[in-house]
């Protein structure tokens, strides 16, 4: 097995039972790390994230005082702390499938059933180091790809592997001015991956809502998708300024605008504002395909 230097690679360990956080860090310490912090609440754990973000996360997904998942999938949205990338192992105590589902939208890299076994978590470490998952970015995701295999019908997403700074410094290869370089670089791509998956997500979206509507067909799901398309809307807008896509902005903007007076609506839009969304649709999947076409 390839030799490496765990001295530099920043760890933490968040868990609210203490005897479990000194015993892993007993364990880490133990195969050569040496920068190893701990935590026992959510809270706790995000303030040292944003102070000081680790290179991996040992972290248990039911944290007192906060959401856990929330902060991982905050973590994976850059909103929180400086490497969006860092390598992330979730623990839990009963797998189901609401839990395994909360936590896969998470963003998580692996995940680790109670107890926790020490020589798994090295095992673990190193598959992180040696054999990390790309990632994949869809509408409301950010994080290593799991799919089995693609489904025909469906937009086909690409894959892309991340900044790894575990696997940097295990090999003495860290150089930080070029690891922020690489983390602003791949931080731009997934912007444009993320301005790609809402504008097909859009297209979806207003396939489902128009249709209610002209056929008083309303319920709470098409509220919830009137909803979405709402805040996937303005997330583009967000989005395109720090993109090639500038020039949508206004086509974009707009869009956002009629599909928010007709969320305001409630059960009676306005016919003209449900014409005028599927005309905008159309022109932005236009758009984005000619741009697309030009890359």
């Amino acid at each position: 097995m390839k030799k490496y230097n765990y001295d530099d690679i920043n760890i933490l360990v968040a868990d609210q039972n203490r005897q479990l956080r000194a015993s892993i860090k007993g364990i880490l310490h133990q195969a050569g790390f040496r920068s190893i912090s701990d935590a026992a609440t959510a809270q706790q754990m995000e303030e040292m994230i944003e102070h000081n973000c680790p290179d991996l996360l040992l972290c248990d997904m039911d944290l007192p005082e906060g959401n856990v998942c929330r902060i991982i999938n905050r973590l994976r949205h850059n909103h929180l702390g400086n490497n969006p990338f860092c390598s992330v192992i979730l623990f839990i105590d009963a797998p189901n499938e609401d839990t395994f589902k909360m936590a896969s939208l998470a963003g998580f890299d692996d995940l680790q059933i109670k107890p926790i076994i020490g020589q798994k978590i090295l095992k673990r470490v190193n598959m992180l180091i040696e054999n990390r998952k790309p990632f994949v970015v869809t509408t409301d995701y950010i994080g290593p790809d799991r799919r089995k295999d693609y489904r025909e019908g469906t937009q086909e997403i690409p894959i892309f592997d991340v900044p790894n700074s575990l696997l940097k410094k295990a090999e003495g290869s860290f150089n930080e001015r070029d690891f922020i370089d690489e983390v602003t670089k791949t931080l731009w791509d997934i912007n444009e991956q993320k301005i790609e998956r809402h504008a097909f997500q859009i297209s979806y979206l207003v396939q489902r809502v128009i249709p209610a509507y002209q056929n008083k067909d309303f319920s709470r799901n098409t509220l919830e998708l009137i909803s979405k398309l709402v805040r996937v809307s303005r997330d583009i807008e967000a989005r395109l300024n720090d993109s090639d896509y500038t020039h949508l902005s206004g086509l974009v903007g707009t869009f956002a605008s009629v599909a928010n007076n007709i969320y305001k609506s409630g059960t009676n839009p306005l016919n003209r504002d449900l014409n005028l969304l599927s005309e905008l649709t159309i022109a932005i999947q236009a758009a984005f395909n000619t741009s697309l076409d030009n890359k």
